[in-house]
């Protein structure tokens, strides 16, 4: 138990080596980059349909008077 806990003081308190930080940073980097293509998936699809709903009530503001009523 005291050796198990030892063992963790040990690693919380030493500075991870140059390699250990890469692979973190690269890890970090991945899950940005996956975060952002989420993001803009969301907003394209968002952007398509703004665009299918102006041109949906475009078209019902423009249409013949006839059919207003």
């Amino acid at each position: 138990m005291f050796s198990e806990f030892k063992e963790w003081l040990k690693n919380s308190i030493i500075t991870p080596n140059a390699e250990v930080l890469a692979t973190q940073e690269l890890n970090d980097a991945k899950r940005s980059l996956l975060e952002a293509q989420s993001n803009r998936e969301y907003a394209d699809a968002m952007c398509k349909y703004h665009d299918a709903r102006i041109k949906r009530l475009t078209a019902y503001v423009n249409r013949p008077i006839e059919e207003q009523q």
